[in-house]
């Protein structure tokens, strides 16, 4: 249907374009389905991921939005470092570290690691009516990684493909943890969704209250998707409660047989899932805020979710390290990666994806 049109500055089928976002460079790519903004001078965040058919977008918005353009120092550096100053929600790349601030090799890294914060380059490989590709590449200051990240959208799909690569450019080995934090919000989130994840996963509570309102004792290990609260209730953490709860607890998921997540909403039939190599992200880490995320940055204001494919658990990489669990390079070693955020409809609970990416019925 496309043959013989010029495509240079078409609006149909896929088609891609770098605009600028609150101060930002982003790279909008689209098809009949999805629209996806990703923000290239900030670590390639998911700032947008809109199903065109629903009109929702699943990527939370925090209320500290987007400001690219403010030059103004904060009053006095947090000890965690700055990204919660700098987070508008969506979806990050965590690289080297995860969660607690490391001094590895000398590196002083903060919160969620390097990637984040840094302008990545941006290359379009593929630019035609049928697919879109971009090929985002970043070489890490503190870090000696360098990382190329290959986005793809083809034409009728609901499926946003990546392909990732981490190359260690030091002359000596380097050790790291690896993660990505989408979170997801309103108007896809309420109480009508359910996470559903593959069979005979074990959960285990973070092993710190960070809200001071989790319903669950530290370290609590449990056959997910069943935890005993501190009142000895059986709570189903796999259904998502309604804003009214005044919750917000972390909880790890383990011993993945297969590497997908599913979180259906019930009622609308959308739902929003994610696909990746298992041998790289063994775990998940879940983020459920439930309005009781109070003081600095969201002050119970907050209604969302994040589920978190994490290579090593605890997400604090000089432990990691400590166990053995850290993934390790040698001298211009690299490791590859394959993963999917796939849009999907379905009124049911659902036991994973079909070759093709479409939803199994549970």
């Amino acid at each position: 249907m496309y043959e013989g049109q010029y495509h240079h500055t078409r609006n149909y089928g896929c088609r891609q374009h770098e605009v600028t976002l609150k101060g930002y460079r982003a790279l909008v790519m689209e098809n009949e389905k999805l629209r996806v903004t990703i923000l290239l001078d900030k670590g390639t965040d998911v700032y947008e991921l809109l199903y065109k058919p629903a009109d929702i977008d699943f990527m939370w918005r925090s209320p500290l939005d987007l400001d690219g353009r403010n030059r103004n120092p904060v009053t006095r550096e947090l000890d965690s470092g700055s990204v919660l100053d700098n987070y508008e929600g969506g979806w990050q790349e965590l690289l080297p570290s995860i969660a607690t601030p490391t001094n590895y090799k000398g590196m002083g890294l903060g919160f969620h690691g390097e990637a984040l914060f840094l302008p990545w380059e941006c290359r379009v490989t593929e630019d035609t009516p049928r697919c879109v590709s971009a090929e985002l590449t970043v070489r890490m200051r503190r870090a000696p990684l360098l990382v190329t990240k290959t986005v793809t959208l083809r034409s009728g799909s609901s499926v946003l493909e990546f392909e990732e690569t981490v190359t260690n450019t030091a002359d000596e080995e380097f050790k790291f943890i690896w993660g990505h934090h989408p979170a997801l919000g309103a108007p896809f989130l309420d109480e009508n969704c359910v996470i559903d994840l593959p069979g005979g996963a074990v959960g285990e509570m973070y092993h710190t209250d960070f809200s001071g309102n989790s319903p669950f004792e530290a370290g609590l290990e449990y056959p997910w998707p069943l935890a005993r609260d501190r009142r000895g209730a059986t709570v189903d953490v796999s259904r998502v409660m309604s804003p009214a709860a005044k919750i917000a607890f972390n909880t790890f998921v383990k011993n993945l047989e297969e590497g997908w997540y599913g979180v259906t909403n019930l009622k609308t039939g959308i739902g929003f899932g994610l696909q990746w190599d298992i041998s790289v992200f063994k775990y998940l880490c879940l983020w459920l805020v439930y309005r009781g995320f109070h003081d600095f940055p969201f002050y119970g204001r907050t209604y969302n979710i994040a589920l978190e494919p994490y290579s090593a658990i605890p997400d604090n990489l000089d432990e990691a390290i400590r166990l053995g669990r850290a993934l390790h390079l040698g001298p211009g070693q690299l490791i590859r990666t394959r993963f999917s955020a796939i849009v999907y409809e379905s009124r049911t609970r659902i036991a994973g994806f079909s070759e093709e990416r479409q939803p199994l019925a549970r």
